[in-house]
């Protein structure tokens, strides 16, 4: 048996969405995507988009040790019913060219702008080469994109062993790109407004070293290096009274270079991410206290029309008018903050 072939284009008129609740477009009007167990069914397929998966793997992952009677019939029966909201115009009893059958597996063939975890893994690829061609700005703007496509927690209102793994696996790919959003809006000067949201994660996410250390960085560079040592013996504190465990060394080398006084410890302790961003420094006033001494590449404003870093959010505010009230963002608190 010939396996048909994937097909080269799919309607441009239709869209997914995976990061929040699972949702369908056609035409620009929202698809009824039908019972949960359906729009389960859709967001297994969307996971593996391009990719066959086999009708036993959505039985058990949908259903789980749940007791299901006849599950072979009642895929089918979901798979009909999603080909009938995808492709209306198609005959009936014709095999349809987006969503087939291969054999015992259904494949859906969508491209990746068409649906939104597409998009954002090939935003976060574009930004990772941005930031290793040595444009950490761009690579900002481009994830500051990239996150504002999580409505919320991804697979909102699906269940079942294998959403609940993918649910798990999707909430730490966001939450690692968050950290690389954060460490590219440090490099870029935005240890202010970083700081409130970094408290806020690290009190949702206590064990991530990671988050801690930017927190740290943040603080010190605001010239607030009492705030950043006491962030690390909270840091430490939690580690062993939960875990047992001492803080790593990227952890142990920021406090170190704190004591010392240097003046950027980020340099120090990740020189393989900040050696692109050398750049001369302005000579110190003779009077100056060379602790506080940050580069100008970590220290300057947004310039004049520049929307502010945004560590999460739908879309960049605008830069505020000199002499206006903070506003978006950077400066909304925790409530901008995407769980």
């Amino acid at each position: 048996m010939t396996t048909p072939p994937l097909p080269t284009t799919c309607p441009d008129d239709l869209g997914f969405e995976l990061l929040g609740e699972v949702r369908g477009w056609r035409g620009g009007v929202e698809l009824p995507l039908g019972a949960p167990r359906q729009r389960a069914l859709l967001a297994a397929l969307l996971l593996r988009a391009g990719s066959p998966v086999g009708r036993d793997h959505l039985i058990d992952g949908i259903w789980g040790d749940a007791t299901v009677t006849d599950g072979a019939n009642l895929v089918q029966a979901y798979i009909s019913k999603l080909r009938r909201l995808f492709e209306p115009d198609r005959a009936p009893r014709t095999s349809g060219g987006l969503l087939t059958r291969v054999g015992a597996s259904y494949r859906l063939s969508i491209a990746p702008r068409q649906y939104d975890l597409g998009r954002f893994e090939q935003s976060v690829a574009d930004a990772r080469s941005l930031r290793s061609a040595g444009q950490p700005d761009a690579a900002e703007r481009t994830l500051s994109t990239a996150l504002a496509s999580w409505k919320g927690p991804a697979l909102t209102g699906v269940s079942g062993p294998l959403l609940d793994v993918e649910r798990a696996r999707l909430a730490e790919l966001r939450l690692a790109v968050v950290e690389e959003h954060a460490e590219l809006a440090l490099q870029l000067g935005g240890h202010a407004w970083l700081v409130p949201h970094l408290l806020v994660l690290t009190t949702e996410h206590p064990y991530r070293e990671r988050l801690w250390a930017l927190l740290m960085i943040a603080l010190y560079r605001g010239c607030r290096q009492a705030d950043a040592l006491a962030a690390y013996q909270r840091a430490r504190h939690t580690l062993m009274e939960n875990l047992g465990l001492l803080p790593g060394p990227e952890l142990r080398g920021i406090e170190e270079a704190i004591l010392a006084g240097r003046p950027d410890p980020l340099v120090r302790a990740r020189p393989d991410d900040t050696a692109h961003l050398t750049r001369p420094v302005p000579a110190r006033p003779a009077d100056a206290d060379p602790r506080f001494d940050t580069p100008a590449a970590y220290r300057h404003e947004p310039a004049p029309g520049r929307p502010h870093l945004a560590l999460v959010g739908r879309t960049p505010a605008p830069a505020p008018a000199p002499g206006a009230a903070p506003h978006g963002p950077w400066s909304g608190g925790p409530a901008r903050l995407a769980r």
